[in-house]
């Protein structure tokens, strides 16, 4: 499907969008979907963006497309979803026209459902925890943000176009350079690696804690999780993105090197997915 993206133009250069950050760390904004408004989590994990049934109640009858689409949740979790077509989704004064979505029979309770990256491949964004809020950026402004920001490569999985993930590459504990996913839904410093690394890395199992966690969408889908202290995590194109001594959980059956939230990156990040950098500043 082509997508088409429009910003409605404002008489100031960078529209921007007001979120609240929930005690677990989730991002929530207000997004309306043909017009009908919601709370959304923005996720730079969630791969393809998800309503609730509840909230899909709301906008009437939607077009299903006749295929459905199946993805892997970081887990390996398969999950088939359904596609719908809709006219809209805006977030303040952006605007995707002609998006797709699914919907999933999940109680998120105020959460309305997932916005994900797909709606800004052609448009650059920051997220600013310092002013709680998300900015659409201009040429002028995104060439101003250069001058003073470490740039991050990403690395852009698109699947189908129906799906869109972000990546990069981190050293760990001096020893190890790992592709992470960078996702805001996972909520705030966390840090999860394959167990597939505990070796490598020197990781103490014998005294790390053992939990297990069911999933969400089914629970009888349960994951062994190691938690165990990490020395260091470095962005390998800039020793200024890192963090020192966390508690990082190592996950049996992670289809990626590890997953990483995005509070611990930076205070305002710029994600420009057309040149497929992240600019922390």
């Amino acid at each position: 499907m082509s997508i088409v993206l429009t910003v409605t133009k404002t008489s100031y250069a960078q529209p921007a969008v007001p979120f609240e950050i929930t005690s677990q760390g989730h991002i929530v904004v207000k997004a309306k979907i043909n017009g009908v408004e919601g709370n959304f989590i923005f996720d730079t994990g969630a791969g393809l963006t998800l309503v609730t049934k509840n909230f899909a109640n709301k906008l009437g009858t939607l077009h299903k497309q006749d295929g459905s689409y199946t993805s892997f949740r970081a887990t390996g979790e398969p999950l088939t979803a359904n596609l719908y077509d809709v006219e809209s989704v805006a977030l303040g004064s952006f605007t995707e026209q002609h998006a797709q979505l699914t919907i999933f029979n999940v109680n998120l309770g105020p959460i309305d459902g997932l916005i994900s990256l797909m709606s800004f491949r052609k448009q650059p964004f920051t997220i600013d925890y310092i002013h709680k809020k998300i900015i659409f950026e201009t040429d002028k402004s995104l060439a101003a943000i250069h001058k003073k920001a470490h740039v991050v490569p990403l690395q852009l999985e698109i699947s189908r176009d129906k799906a869109l993930d972000v990546f990069a590459y981190f050293t760990v504990n001096n020893k190890l350079t790992l592709q992470f996913l960078i996702d805001s839904g996972s909520g705030m410093n966390i840090y999860r690696l394959n167990t597939r690394y505990i070796t490598p890395l020197g990781i103490d199992t014998v005294n790390a804690t053992k939990t297990t966690h069911p999933s969400e969408f089914n629970p009888k889908v349960v994951t062994a999780i190691y938690n165990a202290n990490v020395q260091s995590i470095v962005a390998k194109s800039s020793a200024a993105v890192a963090c020192q001594n966390v508690k990082a959980s190592f996950i049996d059956g992670l289809i990626y090197d590890g997953v990483v939230s995005l509070n611990w990156i930076g205070k305002q990040i710029t994600f420009d997915l057309k040149k497929q950098e992240m600019l922390v500043w």
